[in-house]
């Protein structure tokens, strides 16, 4: 009887130590499968940090690579003046393929700054940071455009025609993104809301008066350099707002 008790006791131990090991494994499997899916995870957001820092970089590095090369390009041409030619008098003439290589470029990162955007702003994105997004497309193609048909081709017209839709389009894209920017978290959009805000009033203001300086010949070369410096300083500081972003966007701890 005592025999059968210890054989009994025995097997009972055995059992117990099998459905331990089982547990043991069981655990341990559950926590490589976690660890695995918190890798992924951060793979998922280290991957979406290094694609909006790229998107956010193009935003910055437009207007910074455009006016360069107009500062440089105005040096080239002898007699070209600030105060009374336009950005796009650079385009015509000698050198021309400079400055509508400068359109082109600029317009192509515009539009990665566009996709950050897309990538970047708060979701749900209801309809007016939407429109900000596509706004900022047609700006972009405006100003590409604006390298397409330069100035000498068919009396400027399709090169106005660009030229002010990418004028109408950053401003609607600077007051949509206030508008669109209202509910979200003021922490982290308080500031560029208000400044974007300033900025499209500003932005409106100027090219006003720039259709002043043209009509009644005041410096339009100046005019408009002030209307564009603002809209292009938009795009670079919105291109900023993009990185910080992608900087403040942490992986998952175990």
């Amino acid at each position: 009887m005592h025999g059968t008790n210890n054989k009994l006791l025995h097997k009972s131990n055995i059992e117990f130590t099998e459905a331990t090991v089982w547990f043991e494994v069981d655990l341990c499997l559950i926590n490589v499968k976690q660890n695995g899916d918190l890798m992924n995870k951060n793979d998922m957001i280290t991957k979406r940090q290094d694609r909006l820092k790229f998107y956010a970089f193009c935003g910055i590095i437009a207007p910074i690579f455009f006016w360069f090369m107009v500062i440089v390009e105005s040096l080239l041409r002898p007699g070209y003046s600030q105060y009374y030619n336009y950005v796009s008098d650079l385009g015509v003439g000698h050198l021309a393929i400079l400055q509508n290589i400068n359109f082109f470029v600029f317009g192509i990162l515009t539009i990665g700054l566009a996709i950050g955007l897309r990538k970047g702003l708060p979701s749900p994105q209801g309809r007016a940071l939407k429109w900000t997004i596509w706004f900022v497309i047609i700006f972009a193609l405006g100003v590409f455009f604006a390298g397409v048909f330069p100035e000498s081709f068919l009396s400027a017209n399709p090169h106005n025609i660009v030229s002010s839709t990418a004028f109408v389009a950053v401003i609607a894209a600077q007051l949509l993104i206030w508008q669109g920017l209202k509910n979200k978290d003021s922490t982290i959009w308080g500031r560029y809301r208000t400044y974007s805000l300033i900025s499209g009033l500003l932005s409106l203001i100027l090219v006003i008066l720039l259709k002043v300086a043209i009509l009644y010949g005041i410096y339009p070369g100046l005019s408009q350099r002030a209307f564009l410096l603002v809209s292009w300083i938009w795009i670079g500081v919105t291109g900023l707002k993009l990185y910080i972003i992608s900087q403040n966007q942490r992986p998952i701890m175990n």
